[in-house]
């Protein structure tokens, strides 16, 4: 370090001793340049191991990838020092097999790191940067364990660890809310899986991305909406990748909105080893999303299995108790008659005896009645014949006056009958141009009325046409 702050004094009193005579002594950008890269080649001529946390990790289209190395927690402060890394194609390679073996991890933002680089100033930009060749993958474990231990620690001092797992599940939880991915595998086989199970699921998407960014908060945003509506049971599925795109569902804010649901949350996270913190704080955890799918019909399943069991239960218990039933109802029947005919003895030899006395009574009463009807059927007979003759002759009486009455009577001492086309009597003086019928005691014939006087008079007569009707 000592002999390359000497070789930058050196070039400095170089620069110096200028042109005799000019003001001040000036360095160019590329010696400037050149001497800051000397130097920190002198002071780091080897490569160092550094560690911090990956932000805005970005892979360009030469294969390259870049991203700044950050203090742990510090992303958000613009004032916490930052050291832009450069991972280039052909160190790349070995960089991705290290990470692979330990696990699946691979470089992403949020990512706690411990690299080997070397320290360069790259003059094109006027920067120092890290060129990175290797990674030490046990250290990004460690760090990924550690914060995942303090999260559990926290949970459990809070009392959110096993909060979930208390929630009560529907016995027949057909309605779920389903957060993932839209038209992801995840959700294709979480469907399918329910599908075919034949029950009558009633599903709801919640669109979320699952890793990434925004992951935190979609799942965070889709947790909260779920918890409002009327649904038994939350499911939070993706499928397998990295180890570091599962780093969400390690986050203490997913679990605690996990934790916080008054809906159980189911979890289907498709990792085979480890076990998420999400995992841990929910109710219920699958390795897959079809095998949380699948612990949803099985709930359905075993729902139907008690209620057959129920049933067939109910069933045979009710045979059992009909039969004893039957078997009670026709030894009360036995006795029953057996006491009946006990009873009735007695009263049917009253009966008996009261029936012989009525039919006695009955024929006495018979022949009196008998005698009094013959006795006022003479009455009547005689009876019957006086009043006979005073009828009729009160009928040829009245046939005498109405004789005497009749019409055809009247007609023959010269009257007539005038009446209208409707039959109806002439009782007033007719309009001109009215139509009469007079009937005498021989004929009937019409006449047209043709003028009436103008002051009528006792003796006044009318004007008429007349037509012979036969």
């Amino acid at each position: 370090m000592t002999r390359a702050v000497d070789r930058v004094a050196d070039q400095r009193v170089a620069v110096a001793a200028g042109p005799a005579g000019e003001a001040g002594h000036t360095w160019s950008v590329t010696a400037l340049a050149a001497a800051v890269g000397d130097t920190i080649a002198h002071a780091f001529p080897t490569e160092v191991w550094i560690r911090g946390e990956i932000v805005g990790c970005s892979k360009a289209a030469s294969g390259h990838i870049y991203f700044s190395l950050a203090e742990p927690g510090a992303r958000s402060s613009r004032r916490s020092a930052r050291m832009q890394v450069a991972l280039f194609r052909n160190s790349q390679r070995q960089v991705d097999r290290d990470l692979a073996a330990a696990g699946g991890l691979t470089l992403a933002d949020g990512i706690e790191v411990r690299i080997r680089a070397a320290v360069e100033y790259y003059p094109g930009r006027g920067q120092v940067q890290l060129v990175m060749s290797g990674v030490d993958p046990h250290f990004t474990l460690g760090a990924l364990a550690a914060e995942r231990a303090r999260t559990l620690a926290e949970l459990e001092a809070t009392g959110l660890l096993r909060r979930n797992a208390a929630v009560p599940v529907a016995a027949v939880p057909l309605r779920i809310g389903l957060i993932t991915a839209a038209r992801s595998a995840a959700h294709a086989d979480f469907v399918h899986e329910l599908a075919s199970s034949g029950y009558a699921f009633e599903m709801l998407l919640c669109d979320a991305r699952v890793q990434g960014i925004t992951a935190e908060t979609d799942l965070i945003a889709a947790l909260g909406t779920l918890n409002t509506l009327d649904i038994d049971v939350i499911a939070l599925v993706r499928g397998g990748g990295d180890r570091n795109d599962l780093l969400v569902f390690d986050l203490a804010s997913v679990a605690k909105a996990i934790a916080r649901c008054r809906l159980p949350v189911f979890c289907g996270i498709g990792h085979e080893t480890d076990s998420s913190v999400a995992d841990q704080v929910a109710h219920t955890s699958a390795k897959t999303p079809t095998a949380c799918a699948a612990q949803l019909v099985a709930r359905v399943t075993a729902f139907e299995a008690r209620l057959d069991r129920a049933a067939r239960e109910v069933d045979r218990t009710a045979r059992a108790r009909a039969a004893t039933a039957v078997a009670r109802l026709e030894a009360a029947g036995s006795q029953l008659r057996l006491l009946a005919e006990r009873r009735a003895a007695r009263p049917r030899a009253l009966l008996n005896q009261a029936e012989l006395l009525l039919a006695h009574r009955a024929q006495q009463h018979l022949a009196g009645a008998r005698s009094r009807l013959r006795s006022a059927g003479g009455a009547l007979g005689h009876l019957a014949v006086r009043h006979t003759a005073d009828a009729r002759a009160r009928l040829d009486s009245a046939a005498a006056v109405v004789a005497a009455m009749a019409p055809q009577r009247t007609l023959a001492r010269g009257f007539t009958i005038t009446r209208t086309l409707d039959g109806a009597v002439v009782r007033e003086m007719p309009r001109v141009g009215d139509i009469v019928i007079t009937q005498t005691a021989s004929a009937t014939f019409a006449s047209a009325v043709h003028a009436t006087p103008p002051e009528p008079t006792g003796d006044a007569r009318l004007t008429t046409r007349e037509r012979g009707i036969p």
